[in-house]
């Protein structure tokens, strides 16, 4: 009886795979740096080519605020991400996605520098010359969920030599990184948060616009951003997408394509272990927020202390233990 019946069995089920297959389509969350419409246009033949590898049909999200793309992963609107390292820390945190890949550079490098910019018309030379002139100076920041635009600034260059923004600049403005690079052009701040990437985009496309700003400090070096995808990708879809990614870039075509989105190279397979040295930024960050907290008791502040240490060592438990994949 169940001989008479195997064909159809096996056609059913198989019906069924096809079907889910199909259902599993992808949307890749991107950062828009600088424009919607630009980084849509920079990445559109990377996913035309993940839409091929993979078999699936392949969509984007972009947006300038690291936000929308964080709560997409979560909610699954997005099933693969661009994130910074900041922002990924967050997702990873969740439990929702992992690291898969880390982006490699056209030079081979891992990683990039945030950088203080003043215009070159400017008398700032140095960023000792603006500490010694508190409340004169308008700062604009990157976004709070910016690595190198907020987090790794705020740790090197303000946490570690003891400096209030609020109490060292006139006025505090935040923004992405075009929005910070436009604002010192037209003179709406005399200092602004920006990074390495940004400027080797711009050292190759509009020379001109690079010529009109002035590096005053320069962080130490930031680990390439990451790539992410949700745990619950099916195990053949991670399996493509990872292969898919980790072979990018060894084809004439696509080198072109990887160097016109962020001058890549590549991408190498990587794990949330990649995301350490940000937790140790984050959790420097936050418990110095907690400790200049005027609104807290010494008691609360301690009950703070004891939480974030907690939160944070258990984070970097996981982060370590995924080395072992």
């Amino acid at each position: 009886m169940f001989r008479k019946f195997l064909p159809l069995i096996l056609l059913v089920c198989g019906m069924f795979a096809s079907l889910a297959q199909a259902a599993e389509k992808l949307t890749v969350g991107l950062i828009a740096t600088t424009s919607i419409e630009d980084t849509r246009k920079r990445w559109q033949p990377l996913l035309d080519d993940l839409a091929k590898s993979t078999g699936t049909e392949v969509s984007a999200a972009i947006s300038t605020n690291y936000s929308d793309i964080l709560a997409g992963l979560k909610n699954n609107t997005i099933q693969i991400a661009w994130l910074s390292s900041k922002v990924a820390l967050d997702a990873v945190e969740e439990g929702k996605a992992t690291v898969f890949a880390q982006m490699v550079k056209s030079d081979g490098s891992r990683g990039y520098n945030s950088v203080i910019i003043v215009s070159s018309k400017s008398a700032l030379t140095s960023f000792e010359q603006v500490i010694a002139k508190p409340g004169v100076f308008i700062f604009s920041d990157g976004d709070k969920k910016s690595t190198s635009g907020y987090l790794v600034p705020a740790y090197y260059l303000f946490s570690k030599n003891k400096l209030d923004p609020a109490k060292l600049f006139k006025k505090v403005l935040n923004g992405n990184h075009q929005s910070n690079f436009e604002a010192i052009l037209k003179g709406q701040a005399d200092v602004a948060t920006f990074n390495t990437e940004e400027m080797d985009r711009l050292k190759k496309e509009a020379p001109d616009q690079l010529d009109k700003v002035r590096v005053i400090w320069s962080s130490p070096l930031i680990p390439n951003d990451p790539m992410l995808y949700r745990k619950d990708l099916s195990p053949a879809m991670k399996s493509k997408v990872e292969d898919f990614f980790a072979s990018y870039g060894k084809q004439k075509n696509s080198q072109a394509v990887l160097k016109d989105i962020l001058n890549l190279s590549g991408f190498q397979r990587s794990t949330d272990a990649q995301l350490k040295p940000i937790a140790d930024l984050t959790l420097f960050s936050v418990l110095r927020e907690n400790l200049n907290n005027p609104n807290l008791t010494d008691a609360q502040k301690q009950k703070k202390f004891d939480e974030v240490s907690a939160r944070f060592g258990k984070l970097s438990f996981a982060l370590e233990a995924s080395r072992i994949k």
